[in-house]
């Protein structure tokens, strides 16, 4: 069931219906019947992953909580009779304990992850190394189709352990209201990802009708829909033919390169950011605030502050539970500290610094695919940012020297192009049907260029997926995006300051940007609706 299909919003319609009807303590028991509801119309061949999950999980973290509630019990019974030194002892011991579990669960739930989006990558890789030495050996291969937002899950879940573990609070004691945690069906599709104790503590609380989460809510939806329907279904068709290998392997430009890595460029944005716009809204129908996953990353000044702009909840999580146990390691600290005894104490200082962004992009590559693209783009990601850590200092005394004035906005306005420019290379890396063919893109997008195609003379840029009234649609609709970015850029709270100014204008915009979808969104009879590409990661 599509987000942006006629089924979902009736289901949606009716659910908010229901969810506001019954007794507020069964509002968590509507929302667990419709999220299992939801998954279960993807395929009932998914319900066994998740449903393992949810038990394996919280089974886990309740054996973690009943170790420190014993002992807590323990301690208590025992009174004026034990000493701290005594209470320190059986402390650690229990930690031991919830140590042992915290590996086994996180281990466990990761396993399958790698299992199910590793697996082909390996055994493919393995009967290749087989074929270069000539061995007559073949793994068979396994057709494992990953079940839909099992990295979302997967993820929650994982979070979930690591904070019961390091007792950053209790173990959900109720089966079902963690079962809802883990199955939540609006972030189930692309996430975002949440912690149980912003979210999980949400879903199981009670919430009055209120006519404003309704309203933002429908409007987020909307905002959503468009991006969506009207740019992202529709700019997809130059971005899949750009990179198609029937058009690779005839004679193409830098400048058609360049044109398809721009329109890949808005696609997956507006696809991902639309699609979390949704589940945001949906959620906010209910009184249920998700985390914002994207502040205009097309205005990011580098890599890194692109990072920060885009997928902000798998990058906090990233922050939380990779890059800081990294950053302050036993390892990196030694290594740190050999550094700064033989380089100097600059050297000591970037150590971590270096190291951890290094693990965390090219986890993050791996996480969006286990394929020799996602890992070379990892890499390219981590090294970019790695080395901009390193040489700060460097590039604030060139400045110095050059005398560039950083607090100017063409300065701003030269590092957000470059930072694009950057952004477009990693595009090609993951999108091109190849590595090879990725190289061949990225070089000929700098060495070749078609002064027609750019300047709109030869009419040749009509041809790669959309005609003259569909490109001028695409850049009106372009338009209005980064209009709405540059307001939210600037701190204005769109949908808020909407709700402020006069009922006709205000329902003279909603009703404006329903229009435009209804008319010109991609969708109708025989529109088979594009599946999120996050979705499947």
């Amino acid at each position: 069931m599509s987000f942006t299909s006629f089924n979902f919003f009736v289901f949606l319609a009716v659910l908010v219906v229901v969810y506001y009807v019954v007794p507020k303590k069964l509002q968590w028991v509507i929302l667990l019947l419709a999220s299992y509801g939801f998954y279960l119309s993807t395929g009932t061949e998914n319900l066994a992953y998740i449903l393992f999950t949810t038990l394996f999980t919280y089974a886990g973290a309740m054996y973690m909580q009943k170790l420190r509630d014993d002992n807590r019990a323990k301690v208590q019974a025992q009174g004026d009779d034990i000493t701290k030194d005594q209470k320190r002892a059986m402390k650690k011991e229990v930690e031991k304990k919830v140590k042992r579990v915290q590996i086994i669960t996180v281990v466990v739930n990761l396993g399958i992850l790698v299992f199910v989006k590793a697996s082909g990558f390996f055994i493919s890789n393995l009967n290749d190394l087989f074929g270069v030495f000539h061995w007559d050996v073949s793994v068979p291969m396994v057709n494992i189709i990953a079940p839909l937002g099992l990295s979302y899950y997967t993820f929650n879940s994982i979070g979930y352990l690591l904070d019961v573990s390091h007792a950053k609070h209790d173990a959900e004691r109720h089966l079902g209201k963690f079962a809802l945690f883990v199955s939540f069906f609006p972030s189930i599709v692309q996430g975002p990802l949440f912690r149980y104790k912003d979210v999980g503590t949400q879903l199981a609380g009670t919430h009055a009708f209120n006519y404003d989460n309704i309203k933002f809510g429908a409007q987020l939806i909307l905002w959503g829909v468009f991006k969506k329907l009207v740019i992202a279904d529709r700019v997809c068709a130059i971005s899949n033919l750009v990179f198609s290998p029937e058009f690779l392997a005839g004679e193409y430009y830098g400048s058609q390169v360049f044109f398809g890595v721009l329109a890949y460029s808005f696609q997956i944005y507006c696809d991902f950011s639309g699609g979390t716009d949704i589940t945001r809204g949906v959620a906010q129908m209910m009184g249920i605030d998700l985390p914002v996953n994207f502040e205009q990353p097309f205005f990011a000044t580098s890599m890194a502050d692109f990072w920060r702009r885009w997928h902000m909840s798998l990058g906090a999580w990233m922050r939380e539970f990779v890059f800081f146990p990294i950053m302050l390691s036993k390892p990196v600290s030694n290594l740190s500290k050999k550094a700064r005894n033989r380089f100097g104490a600059y050297a000591g200082k970037i150590v971590p610094s270096v190291i951890a962004p290094m693990v965390v992009f090219f986890l993050i590559g791996i996480w969006h695919g286990i394929t020799w693209q996602y890992i070379v783009n990892g890499l390219y990601n981590a090294i970019i940012i790695s080395s901009t850590v390193a040489l700060t200092p460097a590039y604030a005394k060139l400045a110095e020297v050059l005398r560039i004035n950083t607090e100017t906005f063409s300065f701003r306005l030269f590092q957000m192009l470059r930072t694009f420019g950057l952004l477009c290379i990693s595009r090609i890396i993951v999108k091109a049907p190849s590595l090879g063919d990725a190289f061949v893109m990225i070089k000929k997008m700098f060495t070749s260029w078609d002064p027609d195609f750019i300047f709109f003379r030869d009419g040749k840029i009509f041809t790669l997926g959309v005609d003259a009234p569909q490109m001028t649609l695409l850049i009106v609709a372009i338009m209005i995006l980064f209009v709405v970015g540059i307001l939210r850029e600037n701190g204005l709270k769109i949908r808020e300051s909407l709700a402020k100014q006069h009922f006709l204008f205000r329902w003279g915009m909603v009703l404006g940007l329903l229009a435009f979808v209804l008319i010109f969104g991609v969708y109708g009879p025989g529109y088979d609706a594009s599946a999120f590409i996050y979705g499947r990661f």
